[in-house]
C-alpha cells in the first residue's frame, strides 16, 4: 500500500516521483530503508543535476565514494557500488534526495564523463533496437511459417469444435466432480496447435468456483464464447479486418513489436494509474494502464518476465510521462507500446472524469459491440461510496446506481476505513462484468489497492 495524492483530476498537478512512488521502485523493503537513510544531504560529497539525468557521489566505507546516476528521460539507474540490487540504495537515496530537497543539488549542464558514457551507450542501445526493428523481414520464409501455422490452426480448432459438440450432448452435471480433467486433454491439444489465446481460455474454466451457485452459466458463458471465436475464424474473410485482427488475437496469433512500432503514434501526457503483476507457470505477467490526458484514451503495457528475470519499467502508479504510444491493431485498440518517452515538461491539461455508472455503463456497451469477447475494460468515476450490505461490497455514484466489487475484502475493508465513508474517485476495471478498484482517492490523499 501507499499513499500519493489528490482526487483524480489533481493527481496530474502533482509533482513527478513522490517519495512513496520512488519507493515503490525498491527491489526489498531493506533497500527501502536503506534508500531513506541516504536521502540526506550529508552523506553525498556532491549532487548535481540537468534536464537529462541526476548525478551523486556517496561516501561508502572504501577510500572512493560511489558514483551514482539516475536518467530522467527514461528512469534508469546507474551506479559503481558492488550490489546486486536494482535499483540499489545509492540511486533510491539519490532519487529521494531530489524529491525531497532540491536545493541540495547544484544545476550543472556538463555531464561528468561517468554519466555522459553511460547516457550515452543507452543511447547506441536505443538507436540499435531501432535499426533492428526497422530490418525488413524474409517475406518468403515468414510467408511460409504462416502457412505451416494456418494448417496446425485449422486442424486444431475442428478439435475443438468436436469437443465442444461432445461436452454439450454429454451435458455439464458431471463437471465439478472432474473440473481440471474436464478439458486438460483439449487445452494441450490447443498448444500443440499453436493457439495459444484458445488454451488459455481453457485454461480459465479452473477459475469458476464449482462449489458457488450459478457455476453453470459461468462454465456455458465461457465455453459459449470459445465455440463463437471458432466461428469467427471459420468464416473470419466475410469479418471486416478489425473484427477478423480480434479473432486472430484471441486464438493466439501475435503481431511482432517492429511492425507495430512502425504504425502511427498517439502523442500525449499519460497518467500512470495502476502497475499490477500476476505469475503463473513461472511467468510473471505486468500490466501498467495509462490514460492519455489529452486524448483521453486508455493504453495498456504488458510486459512478461521469466523465472528470476528482474522487471525493466520504472513506471508507478500516480507519476506523468509525455511519450508517444503505439496501439496494436484491434477494433477496439487497448494494448499499446512506447516508442519514445520524454520528460514532462510543464502542467498537463485536467481529465474529464464521469461521477454516473450510467454513462460507464455506456462505454462497456459500446466497446463490447464492437468486440463483445473483450475481457477488461478500463474505466475512472469520482463521487462515489463504498457501502457492505447483505454480505457483499459495492460502490454507489451520486445517482444512487451501484454495482457490485470483485477486489478481496481486505481491499474493501481498506477502502473504506481510508474513505471514512465520504465521496472518493478511483480507478478501476471491468473484467467480464466485474468492477475492480486499484486505487481511489479522497480527502486529498490516495491508496492503491493493487500492487
Amino acid at each position: 500500500m501507499s499513499i500519493f495524492g489528490f482526487r483524480i483530476r489533481e493527481i496530474i498537478q502533482l509533482m513527478q516521483y513522490t517519495r512513496e512512488q520512488i519507493l515503490l521502485l525498491a527491489p526489498d523493503d531493506a533497500s527501502a530503508k536503506a534508500g531513506r537513510q541516504l536521502a540526506t544531504k550529508t552523506k553525498w560529497v556532491a549532487a548535481h543535476y540537468n534536464a537529462s539525468a541526476l548525478w551523486g557521489e556517496c561516501q561508502g566505507s572504501g577510500k572512493n565514494p560511489y558514483q551514482t546516476a539516475i536518467d530522467l528521460t527514461n528512469i534508469a539507474f546507474k551506479c559503481n557500488c558492488p550490489s546486486r540490487k536494482f535499483p540499489c540504495k545509492h540511486g533510491l537515496g539519490l532519487f529521494l534526495l531530489y524529491a525531497e530537497d532540491r536545493s541540495a543539488f547544484t544545476a550543472r549542464e556538463e555531464l561528468p564523463a561517468y554519466v555522459a558514457e553511460w547516457l550515452s551507450k543507452r543511447q547506441v542501445r536505443e538507436t540499435a533496437r531501432e535499426t533492428k526493428e526497422e530490418k525488413p523481414a524474409d517475406e518468403s520464409a515468414r510467408s511460409k511459417r504462416a502457412e505451416s501455422r494456418e494448417k496446425k490452426v485449422s486442424g486444431g480448432i475442428e478439435e475443438l469444435r468436436a469437443w465442444l459438440g461432445d461436452v454439450m450432448r454429454a451435458g455439464i452435471a458431471h463437471v465439478p466432480q472432474q473440473a481440471y480433467q474436464f478439458h486438460i486433454n483439449i487445452t494441450a491439444r490447443m498448444v500443440d496447435a499453436q493457439a495459444s489465446g484458445l488454451a488459455n481460455r481453457l485454461r480459465q474454466i479452473n477459475q469458476i468456483n464449482f462449489y458457488e451457485e450459478g457455476w453453470q452459466k459461468q462454465l456455458l458463458k465461457r465455453l459459449s464464447a470459445i465455440y463463437m471465436i471458432s466461428e469467427g475464424y471459420r468464416n473470419r474473410d466475410n469479418l471486416p479486418a478489425s473484427t477478423a485482427q480480434d479473432i486472430a488475437t484471441l486464438i493466439g496469433w501475435t503481431i511482432p513489436k517492429e511492425e507495430v512500432l512502425q504504425t502511427e503514434a498517439v502523442a500525449d501526457h499519460w497518467i500512470v494509474l495502476s502497475v499490477t503483476m500476476s505469475e503463473e507457470s513461472n511467468v510473471t505477467t505486468e500490466r501498467i494502464w495509462l490514460y492519455g490526458l489529452g486524448t483521453s484514451r486508455f493504453a495498456l503495457l504488458l510486459n512478461f518476465y521469466a523465472g528470476n528475470q528482474p522487471y525493466q519499467t520504472m513506471l508507478v502508479p500516480g507519476i506523468q510521462i509525455d511519450a508517444d504510444i503505439v496501439y496494436y491493431p484491434a477494433s477496439v485498440p487497448m494494448r499499446a507500446l512506447i516508442r519514445e518517452q520524454r520528460p514532462v515538461a510543464g502542467r498537463a491539461a485536467q481529465a474529464t472524469i464521469p461521477n454516473s455508472f450510467s454513462e460507464i455503463y455506456n462505454n462497456i456497451s459500446s466497446v463490447l459491440s464492437q468486440n463483445p469477447f473483450t475481457e477488461q475494460i478500463p474505466f475512472m468515476i469520482e463521487d462515489v461510496k463504498a457501502i457492505f450490505t447483505n454480505g457483499r461490497w459495492f460502490v454507489t455514484d451520486l445517482e444512487g446506481l451501484s454495482v457490485p466489487l470483485s477486489n478481496p475484502e481486505d481491499e474493501c475493508w481498506n477502502m473504506l476505513a481510508f474513505s471514512g465513508g465520504r465521496l472518493f474517485s478511483a480507478f478501476g476495471v471491468c473484467d467480464q462484468g466485474q468492477f475492480d478498484l486499484h486505487f481511489i482517492s479522497a480527502a486529498r490523499q490516495g491508496i492503491f489497492l493493487k500492487s
